[in-house]
């Protein structure tokens, strides 16, 4: 009896046991909280960034999720209908269709922790020492391995649906997620978020990771105008412009800086050019660059010129201003035929000069005057786009002043390889002397050059001639064009 009474027993014990562990009242619960659901593959992102829009849907179809494309916003939403861990994965794609960033959100931060635990930390990802003013916010990077890129992770886990968000983990001025601010340490100037079409969501998570605030007085959303305050001393705002047909991709930034601390044009040459950038010998007409990437079609506007009218001087905002253009047909050919003049300034005769030139290979002739209104001995080149050198007489007659070398267009004017050929002859740039012209001086030679697009002299040249002083760089050969 007492056997079957301790059988009784523990059957009775067993029974409540099962009880209390799954079978929880479903008001109250239980005492012992549930383990996450195990989750045996995630729902993750397509890696193979650049693919078009209709890659990522079929892959997605494929998958058996719910996809939902809007073509016009350049997005693609794909629901997973097997796990209810992830709510969705957001595409995002530029203007060509092409796949730049996705946006993971999780239904829960226990999800998104057992995520990061099961399958970043699992699966190449490792979390970044990096750390931006975006205190919240966790970065994870991945090391390629076989077919798949280097993807960067950013997550901000303190939603209580938190996001992930994924790229390509290359750094470039373009990417949409760029963590570094390509900042100079001599100038303190970076490079705001660059008008690729990323949303109004990337530009407020970048400017977070910079510290910067957003100044709601300042910007016009109804417009597309998006303003933020950065706190530095030099660079105290920056600005985005969204695309006003829908308000959605970013068409044009702008980093704006403090009137009386504006960079040197030598600053500014340096930073732009080693982000990529080239001079496009363009100006606004305010007399304000433009440096172009031409892989890219990127202009920057060098925005420093304080404008003559009145109602723009009253808004104005110097600064350092990004935009998509094609500017190919406009800038500068690669290559030109250039003919170097003759040196021998204030030395050589011009009868003796004249007969030198004749024997050069570029020459067609020499004349003795090239015009009424320009009465001076000349070279007629075969070069295209440098047709005609001028020889000026000295201040000391007869002998050999100066050399004009007239341009027909502005872009051979412009063009990167007559620098580079001043620059092999011994030429450096002058910045004591760059006062109305670039100018350029060869010590050894005791020759100045001079890039004239016209404003000076009235004609576009590039002025060989004896080093001046610095203060009166731009006025002997003026002086000397109106004897």
């Amino acid at each position: 009896m007492k056997r079957i009474t301790s059988i009784l027993l523990l059957l009775i014990a067993g029974a409540l046991t099962l009880t209390s562990c799954d079978w929880d009242n479903p008001i109250t619960g239980g005492d012992t909280p549930r383990e996450p659901e195990k989750i045996s593959q995630w729902l993750l992102p397509i890696e193979r960034y650049g693919i078009t829009l209709d890659e990522v849907t079929q892959i997605e179809e494929g998958r058996g999720n719910k996809v939902k494309r809007t073509d016009e916003l350049m997005t693609l939403t794909a629901t997973p209908q097997d796990t209810s861990a992830v709510r969705e994965i957001v595409y995002y794609f530029d203007k060509s269709s092409h796949y730049q960033v996705a946006r993971v959100q999780f239904a829960s931060q226990e999800s998104a922790k057992q995520f990061i635990q099961e399958y970043l930390l699992n699966n190449g990802f490792v979390k970044s020492d990096l750390r931006t003013a975006k205190a919240s916010e966790e970065i994870y990077i991945s090391a390629p391995r076989g077919s798949r890129v280097s993807s960067v992770v950013l997550v901000d886990g303190e939603q209580t649906e938190p996001i992930f968000w994924w790229a390509s983990n290359d750094n470039k001025k373009t990417n949409w997620l760029r963590v570094d601010p390509l900042q100079d340490q001599t100038t303190g100037i970076w490079m705001p978020l660059l008008p690729y079409g990323a949303t109004l969501e990337m530009v407020q998570l970048f400017e977070a990771r910079m510290g910067h605030t957003y100044d709601a007085e300042a910007s016009k959303p109804d417009k597309g105008v998006y303003k933020f305050k950065t706190g530095h001393e030099v660079y105290t705002q920056t600005t985005y412009w969204l695309d006003l047909e829908t308000n959605h991709f970013l068409e044009e930034s702008k980093v704006s800086c403090d009137t009386l601390h504006r960079p040197t044009p030598e600053q500014i040459d340096a930073y732009l050019t080693a982000q990529g950038f080239r001079p496009s010998g363009l100006q606004d007409k305010e007399g304000n660059s433009l440096y172009y990437d031409k892989a890219l079609k990127l202009v920057a506007h060098i925005d420093m010129n304080i404008p003559k009218d009145e109602t723009a001087k009253a808004t104005f905002r110097p600064g350092i201003q990004y935009y998509v253009e094609n500017l190919d047909d406009k800038m500068p050919y690669e290559e030109v035929d250039f003919p170097m003049p003759l040196f021998g300034f204030d030395r050589d005769t011009l009868a003796t000069v004249m007969k030198e030139y004749a024997n050069q290979d570029y020459t067609a002739a020499v004349v003795d005057m090239l015009a009424d209104d320009m009465p001076f001995p000349a070279v007629q080149t075969r070069c295209k786009y440098f047709p005609t050198i001028i020889l000026l007489p000295s201040d000391t007659d007869p002998l050999y002043g100066a050399a004009l070398v007239v341009c027909t267009d502005l872009r051979a004017l412009h063009s990167p390889m007559i620098v580079d050929r001043l620059e092999r002859r011994g030429f450096v740039y002058d910045p004591k002397r760059t006062i109305l012209l670039p100018t350029y001086v060869n010590e050894q030679e005791g020759v100045m050059v001079q890039i004239d697009d016209g404003a000076v002299t009235g004609i576009t040249n590039i002025s060989f001639s004896p080093i001046e002083d610095f203060n009166r760089a731009s006025a002997p050969l003026a002086r000397r064009l109106k004897r």
